[in-house]
């Protein structure tokens, strides 16, 4: 980690970080005159700066140790099924987990049912062969087929053939009155390569700490989102590795081999879609080690939520 660090500071003194250039800027609608402040909402590598110095404030800590021992008390309840209720348990929550809650509004519904049965629990089930059978460590071949199967059957599917980002021509905001309004640009598209190596690199090395491990996953999350790796679908393989490094987390601190996860949470996001992408775009412009925190806090809850949910349905299903 130290070698990328000295990297991105040489860079930041020879100019080079913030790769997008004037005519890349002049191209998304910035005029002059806003070039400057532009320049302040372009994402780099030193998102992941704060990482290895993060601390968790108390309010974090509080709803992450409520957090663990809720989850537990879920993981035994699970673990109270028979083996094959318990497959079908965790085969139904795979297949219902709403991947993408960004296009829910535009994408035709029957269509995204067949979807969340099919390409979500294919790219589930592509991702736990490759890191737990095959015991892979995540790389950028990964997380790129990961999107590809993410991407199909959903209105931008062209978007897989392009892979990761090849221009700075993306940005994060809307448009009004035919006019971009940037929140944030992503990571330069020639900078892909290095953020991917420091993202696999923070996702595979071991956490020491018991406590923190279990905010990795939230932090991951946070890193693919700011990052914006892909013309479209990146919270949606964001999510998915969430999902995943969960999964991992479970197995290991839970001493439990789950063949599949245990949770999901997609869904608990969209009431909050705003706060979601807010607290998103304070990561990107300001990665500190507050917006981190509240970000982590943010995730916890939407944990808290889904575990609640889960619980009632098992419940009622013992009831029948």
């Amino acid at each position: 980690m130290t070698l990328f660090i000295i990297y991105v500071r040489i860079s930041l003194a020879t100019g080079e970080i913030m790769a997008y250039t004037k005519e890349d800027l002049l191209n998304l609608g910035v005029t002059l005159e806003d070039l400057g402040d532009i320049r302040k909402k372009i994402v780099d590598v030193r998102v992941f700066d704060y990482i290895d110095d993060l601390i968790l404030d108390n309010t974090t800590l509080t709803q992450l140790n409520y957090t663990i021992n809720l989850y537990q008390n879920y993981l035994n309840l699970l673990l109270s099924y028979s083996a094959p209720n318990l497959e079908k348990i965790l085969k139904g929550l795979r297949n219902t987990e709403v991947i993408d809650n960004h296009v829910v509004e535009r994408e035709n519904y029957n269509w995204l049912l067949a979807y969340q049965d099919t390409h979500h629990s294919t790219a589930i089930n592509y991702l736990i062969k490759k890191l737990f059978v095959e015991q892979e460590s995540l790389n950028s071949q990964i997380i790129c087929k990961s999107h590809e199967i993410l991407m199909r059957g959903t209105s931008n599917e062209e978007d897989i053939t392009l892979k990761f980002r090849k221009n700075n021509q993306h940005f994060v905001g809307y448009v009004e009155n035919n006019k971009n309004v940037i929140t944030f640009l992503p990571v330069s598209f020639d900078e892909i390569k290095l953020a991917l190596k420091l993202f696999c690199n923070y996702y595979n090395q071991q956490e020491d700490n018991e406590i923190t491990c279990y905010v990795k996953p939230f932090i991951i999350h946070g890193l693919l989102g700011a990052l914006q790796i892909f013309e479209d679908g990146n919270t949606r393989v964001a999510r998915s590795i969430q999902h995943i490094k969960m999964f991992q987390i479970t197995r290991e601190q839970f001493s439990t081999l789950l063949k599949l996860p245990a949770l999901y949470f997609s869904k608990t996001y969209i009431p909050y879609r705003k706060e979601y992408r807010d607290l998103i775009c304070k990561i990107a412009l300001d990665p500190t080690n507050q917006t981190w925190n509240e970000w982590i806090t943010f995730n916890l809850r939407k944990v808290q939520d889904q575990i609640y949910f889960n619980e009632c349905n098992l419940e009622r299903t013992r009831k029948l």
